[in-house]
């Protein structure tokens, strides 16, 4: 299953095209606020994990940070949008299971590029959420 995810992913990574970004920039706050207002109590490490991904989305397009590795860039934008867009794999409104296929996708995106993820926090001195083995 964890392969799976991964292939979702890292196929949404080489699908975001540049309009997808622009927007995605525009819409930052309000992934935050989605997960801040949801507070999915069966996923307690999605914030966290989403807030690192933003932080370094912002810093990587604002020309502050040069990732290594581009592909941890793009799935990172492909999971703010996924975690952002309206249509999942599970429905968000769907009690004690709607985010975990945000999630999961959270996961793969950190799992799948831990070096770049470590370089960037200790660029930036703070600690990269390391992705739980729950939900």
């Amino acid at each position: 299953m964890s392969h799976d995810i991964q292939d979702f992913v890292t196929r949404g990574g080489q699908r975001v095209t540049p309009a997808a970004i622009v927007r995605l920039e525009q819409e930052l706050p309000l992934v935050l606020a989605k997960l801040t207002t949801a507070d999915p109590p069966q996923q307690p490490h999605l914030l966290d994990q989403a807030q690192f991904l933003v932080r370094f989305v912002e810093d990587c397009l604002e020309n502050h940070y040069s990732p290594a590795d581009l592909a941890a860039l793009t799935e990172s934008i492909f999971a703010l949008i996924y975690l952002h867009k309206g249509t999942d794999i599970i429905p968000d409104e769907i009690p004690e299971i709607g985010y975990e296929d945000d999630s999961a996708v959270m996961r793969a995106v950190l799992l799948g590029h831990r070096a770049e993820f470590a370089r960037f926090a200790g660029h930036n001195g703070m600690p990269v959420p390391l992705p739980s083995v729950e939900p």
